[in-house]
């Protein structure tokens, strides 16, 4: 209890210590993150206020760096990972979507049905150009825009494959996200390099 007690005192002095920016919309998401577990019973798309919520991280981030000035580069960034969640948990919660229906609750695994995979290469569009518009804003390397283009790639390929009723299927695309996060922090990171 102590460790948890003291990470929290280091965690806190650290983000108070930060810009005025990067600190009004940590509060800001704190309401959002206390909100995200009662989602299911009110929208038929937590997913996307998960994303809304979970990709502040870019925002805060970018705020954070620059001394609170925000850019098209961080929104984009922002865009591209609300894209991003909405595609593996969307596929995440076709594990769980006969509990939900007989709980009653909402889901874009229910709501999108057999328009699961068609609405997530819509949202790996969407993240393949805000990635681009991302990189191009933040005037990225060669290495940045090919990284980001095989972590779209990697989407698409493991949306051919899933099966949607088969949970199995739906934890082995999930767990596959990992990688797709490491590639594209490895984006980021090359991208002011090479």
């Amino acid at each position: 209890k102590q460790w948890y007690q003291r990470r929290v005192a280091v965690g806190t002095f650290f983000f108070f210590s930060l810009n005025t920016t990067t600190i009004t919309v940590g509060v800001m998401s704190l309401g959002l993150v206390a909100t995200y577990p009662y989602m299911k019973r009110v929208t038929n798309y937590p997913q996307l206020f998960l994303g809304v919520t979970f990709n502040l991280g870019a925002i805060m981030g970018y705020t954070a760096a620059s001394g609170g000035v925000l850019a098209i580069a961080p929104l984009a960034l922002y865009t591209a990972g609300i894209s991003w969640t909405m595609i593996y948990d969307t596929i995440y919660a076709h594990q769980d979507k006969k509990d939900d229906a007989l709980l009653g609750l909402g889901s874009t695994a229910l709501t999108f049905g057999e328009k699961t995979l068609s609405a997530c290469s819509k949202f790996t569009s969407i993240m393949g150009l805000a990635l681009a518009v991302a990189g191009i804003s933040a005037s990225m390397a060669p290495s940045y825009f090919v990284l980001s283009f095989i972590s779209c790639a990697m989407i698409l390929r493991g949306l051919n494959t899933v099966d949607l009723d088969n949970p199995a299927s739906c934890w082995e695309f999930f767990i596959m996200n990992r990688n797709i996060g490491l590639l594209i922090m490895l984006a980021c990171i090359t991208g002011r390099i090479i």
